[in-house]
């Protein structure tokens, strides 16, 4: 596939996602690195390979939460810009995982300064309200923004999907043989750190070793994903059966 219309594709998917294009459709569902990677790897005649390296920066960022509003990360630039790249240079999923998350950062960054933009539509949307003109209201909170919006969200993403790739691959070549294996190392923990963060967000940060212990299981033992899955089925049931002994036991002595 033509690299342009890649370009394209991922910067019209980053413009639908954050732009909030169609409401919170492409927000919650465009967003997803799982759907970008399905898309690029379709384009790219490589559908598993992007699912894979979609699936693993989806797992990255899977514990993030935006408190207030406030995006700490954006998982949807990291995967438009990282995922076709390395479909394209061949980068392995554990790498790409690891550039995901800096990219991730700058998509922080590019999300608040959107919203500085947009305020400046909310004081034209003001004066509308009060000449009471409904179609400048409406204007002003979907035809101006999505527009304004193309040149902070579509344009960056494009291009870095047109010359990216070169530069990927020429810094990567550059790199000493301990960094690019550093990568992948950290790439490979990161959705463990992912599930990790999980934990902690939902009240449960005695359950994190039991991510990690997955982790070592699946990158240490070599063990597939579906043997993992049922032994962390088998554990899940396990610790369940013990802890409803254990209150069944407590009400007994009382």
């Amino acid at each position: 596939m033509n690299t342009v219309v890649i370009a394209i594709v991922m910067g019209i998917m980053y413009w639908w996602c954050r732009g909030m294009i169609f409401s919170y459709f492409g927000f919650l569902f465009i967003s997803s690195p799982v759907t970008v990677g399905i898309v690029a790897g379709l384009l790219m005649g490589q559908p598993i390979q992007g699912l894979i390296i979609g699936g693993g920066i989806a797992l990255v960022f899977a514990g993030i939460i935006a408190p207030g509003g406030n995006l700490p990360t954006d998982e949807c630039l990291a995967a438009t810009c990282v995922i076709p790249i390395a479909i394209q240079s061949g980068m392995n999923a554990t790498t790409a995982i690891a550039l995901a998350v800096p990219v991730g950062l700058l998509g922080a960054f590019v999300t608040n300064l959107r919203k500085v933009i947009n305020t400046y539509f909310v004081k034209m949307a003001e004066d509308y309200a009060e000449k009471g003109n409904t179609s400048g209201i409406w204007r002003c909170a979907t035809l101006y923004p999505a527009i304004a919006a193309i040149p902070l969200l579509f344009l960056p993403v494009f291009i870095i999907n047109l010359v990216g790739q070169d530069v990927v691959v020429n810094v990567m070549n550059a790199l000493p043989t301990f960094v690019t294996h550093g990568l992948e190392v950290a790439g490979g923990i990161l959705p463990a750190l992912g599930f990790a963060l999980i934990m902690n967000m939902i009240g449960k940060p005695k359950l994190i070793p039991y991510v990690f212990l997955g982790y070592v299981i699946v990158a240490v033992g070599g063990v597939n994903s579906l043997t993992a899955g049922i032994v962390a089925i088998c554990a899940a049931f396990i610790y369940v059966f013990q802890k409803r002994e254990i209150v069944e036991e407590v009400k007994d002595n009382e």
